[in-house]
């Protein structure tokens, strides 16, 4: 595979870390999530967790550039909405890049799975129900033609299905 940007997307709570961290595994590319690495950023003091002024985008930018220089692949976690990315990380759509968005179609499971959720980010903060309908409203994918996996569905399942369109 020559190297290649796996773009994890979708709102919160519909499954990307875990994926991105099962697909990591299964094909030994590393995978960063843009809320780990403004964390990381946040426990140094360096910003407020919720005000980050989008330093995880430079992150990610300069951690996906040097791998792809290194003609190496990444995965990349974070929402990946077309906005988003136009806004902040334009250079990011000329790339080679393959964009799996995940969902979650049992909306009383999503919310369930915002309300209850804990995902040990150290220095990071738990998203409400409201802040994803929010995102949910306005979120659009980054690409017409993507792979979309429905958290519902098995997890073994969703991984063998990601392979199989990042190796195409």
């Amino acid at each position: 595979m020559n190297p290649t940007i796996i773009i994890i997307g979708g709102v919160s709570g519909t499954g990307k870390s875990t994926l991105a961290k099962e697909l990591s595994k299964a094909l030994s590319i590393p995978a960063f999530s843009k809320d780990e690495l403004e964390a990381a950023v946040s426990r140094k003091g360096l910003c407020n967790n919720k005000d980050t002024k989008n330093v995880g985008y430079e992150i990610l930018f300069t951690l996906v550039k040097n791998q792809i220089e290194n003609n190496n692949s990444a995965i990349i976690d974070f929402i990946a909405s077309k906005q988003r990315v136009k806004e902040l990380w334009p250079g990011l759509l000329s790339s080679n890049f393959k964009y799996i968005e995940c969902t979650c179609s049992n909306l009383d499971i999503h919310k369930q799975r915002i309300e209850s959720r804990n995902r040990h980010i150290s220095g990071w903060y738990e998203l409400t129900w409201n802040d994803v309908l929010k995102t949910k409203k306005a979120f659009q994918p980054l690409q017409e033609n993507h792979l979309i996996l429905d958290s519902m569905d098995d997890l073994d399942d969703n991984i063998d299905k990601a392979i199989k369109y990042v190796s195409s």
